[in-house]
């Protein structure tokens, strides 16, 4: 049986899972692969358990149709999804309720605007995932981290146009896949701590110098929707498939293509650049100056 966590991080480990992600880290371990959801390059009808927690949140709407269809691909049929995002319909409700206890007990939660920012805030936040350059691409405005949500009528949609059936809404911890059933949480040099423990809240472990993971699956919060299905059928991409509300404001004229992979190589070959000359000390010289 093999069983992969997408969008895990390098950080987090279980017996028996692999991971994909497409953020910093160390990728050398053989159970760990680099890559996007949408474009995984994991070979096809291979795995039986699929799991991915606060991940789709973070992918563009441009890219939401072909990563359910990567996801499909991936899995065996008879195999099962589980899915936790942010739970819009509740977002929205405790914004209509004026509710502020809602928002402010995310360590993210921001009151500079009101409620309505602290919403949004949720919906669309900032953060490090994708790049919103301007029209002209002249300049980089900043990034972002959430940039789509869902709810439940939204990700059945999905799941079933994609070959997913037996869709079902589920508590936090409600798996039914027993594994799955453990909240996720941190182990520190051996001692285990849940996410809201203040040791990990505060980021105190990463000055204490010793060996830190991920585990466990769910998070315990109420505000997340948990969606469990099962692969009925393989379902293949393409591009005329996709609702015609994911397809418009696409750049896709060649003129923009030639554009992304001069900066893709221009962006390669700077790392590239950066990485030798560290290694080689002469970052070092350089900043003595």
């Amino acid at each position: 049986m093999r069983k992969i966590n997408i969008g895990a991080g390098t950080r987090w480990r279980e017996d028996g899972w692999e991971v994909l992600d497409n953020g910093a880290g160390s990728y050398n371990e053989p159970w760990k692969h680099r890559g996007k959801c949408w474009d995984t390059k994991l070979p096809g009808d291979t795995y039986d358990i699929v799991f991915t927690s606060h991940m789709l949140e973070h992918v563009p709407h441009f890219r939401v149709e072909s990563t359910f269809a990567e996801l499909n691909r991936i899995m065996k049929v008879g195999g099962t999804i589980r899915i936790l995002v942010p739970d819009l319909k509740k977002y929205a409700t405790a914004y209509v309720n004026g509710d502020l206890s809602y928002f402010s007990s995310s360590r993210h939660y921001s009151d500079h605007l009101g409620i309505g920012a602290s919403f949004l805030r949720l919906v669309i936040s900032p953060g490090h995932q994708t790049i919103a350059f301007s029209r002209e691409m002249d300049e980089i405005f900043g990034g972002y981290a959430h940039l789509y949500a869902y709810d439940f009528t939204m990700m059945k949609n999905l799941l079933e146009k994609w070959g997913f059936g037996e869709v079902k809404e589920s508590a936090p911890g409600g798996s039914s896949i027993p594994e799955l059933r453990t909240f996720q949480h941190m182990v520190h040099d051996g001692k285990v701590y849940s996410r809201s423990d203040e040791f990990v809240r505060s980021d105190k472990y990463l000055e204490s110098g010793r060996p830190w993971h991920y585990a466990g699956f769910d998070k315990s919060s109420k505000t997340q929707l948990a969606v469990e299905a099962v692969k009925v059928r393989n379902e293949v991409y393409n591009f005329d498939k996709e609702f015609e509300f994911n397809k418009t404001a696409r750049f896709r004229d060649p003129l923009d293509r030639i554009k992304l992979n001069l900066f893709r190589g221009i962006s390669s070959f700077v790392d590239v650049s950066y990485a030798a000359a560290t290694k080689s000390g002469l970052i070092r010289i350089l900043r003595s100056f």
